[in-house]
């Protein structure tokens, strides 16, 4: 399985997965948007199927909570 090194940190001896990492990533797909490179390369035909789907549905959920809970309209503009 395929895991970036920025999320994973070597601290006495071992390695952790550095949560400021992880939520910078999180930012970044709100802005981005993700994709599965599992089902890119064909490795699945669905989601169904595989054992991350309960994982990559909380991190959807999490990225909508996120972009909820930090998008705030601050004027508006009329034209008319």
């Amino acid at each position: 399985m395929f895991v970036d090194n920025a999320v994973v940190k070597k601290i006495e001896g071992g390695e952790v997965y550095d949560k400021f990492a992880i939520a910078a990533t999180l930012l970044d797909v709100s802005f981005k948007g993700a994709s599965c490179s599992i089902l890119e390369a064909q490795i699945v035909e669905g989601c169904d199927g595989c054992n991350l789907k309960y994982l990559c549905g909380r991190v959807d959920e999490v990225v909508k909570d996120y972009r909820e809970k930090t998008t705030m309209v601050t004027e508006s503009f009329s034209f008319i």
